[in-house]
């Protein structure tokens, strides 16, 4: 009887298409495909998480622009924020519409576009790396939970630190008043340099990376552990097989699970970031100075209660879902199509 071939965890199980046999059984001409296959596959990677990430960012910004608003003002939310400048998410959109245009709901997109293009690209091929690296090492082989949640941890964190200089800017032109602050990205990374040295591009990072890593994990975990029981359901071999809405719901339901985990270190970090540029944002309200993550916490639950740990959850939630979901399920459609093309 032919032996059946064990069917693939992940396409990225396959990353550089080597074989479990011993190498000496190959045959040089073999090895030469391999080696281009391995380099065209990760060029997918790259490319599928780039491209995946900029109409993801394009799709969801507007709802980004609203969480930032909502995580810098220290007035109350909701019935209570009877004096606040914005009260809940229909409301804040119709403000910053009519105080700014439409275009306004978009603040800050070139440098998020390019944010998540560089993210998009360096967390993909690194979490592929990394799971390839796991396969083959003992314990990890034998925990596939467990290897997901870190791969998926040390990717996110290491494309946090790379794109940390851009996404302070990004904070930064959203939360400023209008025609006040920086005129564009470019001027705005010099200023900061400037005034701040480059410590002042990595405003955040520590509590950045202590909310990224384990939301990046459990979303790679979650959506892993999904997608597993989707393909057996559908009874297909990978998932860039299942339905798009398949890969949408199970996207979206990873990111809800895993935001709702870390949200008040994004709310810290986003406080953080605009630490020292207050000056130019003196429309929205009062504002809080505080120089570390602790002080932070502990000014925020002092004046807003625990609650206000939890500001800008509502816009933050829709995104989240929205946004892992496209960004997954494109990333996994854009790979599947590209391998079938070449």
């Amino acid at each position: 009887m032919a032996k059946t071939a064990p069917k693939a965890d992940d396409h990225d199980t396959d990353l550089d298409g080597e074989s479990e046999e011993h190498p000496a059984a190959e045959e040089p001409e073999e090895w030469v495909v391999k080696a281009a296959d391995s380099k065209t596959k990760q060029f997918h990677t790259m490319l599928a998480g780039g491209t995946s990430a900029a109409i993801t960012r394009f799709a969801s910004q507007p709802l980004d622009v609203l969480k930032v608003r909502f995580q810098l003002q220290l007035e109350p939310l909701g019935p209570k924020g009877t004096h606040s400048k914005y009260r809940n998410v229909v409301q804040a959109a119709r403000t910053i519409y009519a105080e700014e245009g439409l275009l306004s709901l978009w603040r800050g997109h070139n440098p998020a576009q390019v944010l998540s293009i560089i993210y998009g690209v360096s967390q993909f091929w690194i979490y592929e790396r990394l799971r390839y690296i796991s396969k083959n090492t003992p314990f990890l082989k034998d925990h596939k939970n467990f290897s997901t949640f870190l791969s998926g941890a040390i990717a996110g964190s290491t494309a946090t630190t790379i794109t940390m200089p851009v996404d302070v800017v990004r904070t930064r032109l959203i939360a400023q008043d209008v025609n006040k602050g920086y005129t564009s990205a470019s001027k705005a990374i010099v200023t900061i340099l400037r005034e701040e040295g480059v410590r002042g591009c990595y405003r955040g990072l520590t509590s950045s990376i202590i909310q990224i890593g384990p939301m990046m994990g459990s979303n790679f975990m979650f959506y892993r552990l999904f997608s597993r029981s989707a393909e057996e359901y559908f009874q297909v071999d990978n998932r860039g097989q299942l339905p798009s809405w398949m890969l949408l719901a199970m996207g979206s339901t990873a990111g809800l699970l895993s935001k709702t985990l870390v949200y008040p270190f994004d709310l810290i970090k986003k406080r953080l970031q605009i630490q020292g540029f207050q000056k130019n944002r003196t429309a929205y309200g009062a504002n809080m100075s505080c120089w570390g993550i602790i002080q932070c916490f502990q000014l925020t639950v002092q004046k807003e209660g625990v609650r206000g740990l939890y500001k800008g959850m509502t816009p933050t939630l829709i995104k989240s879902g929205w946004m892992t979901g496209l960004h997954f399920g494109l990333y996994d459609k854009i790979f599947s199509i590209l391998q079938k093309i070449s």
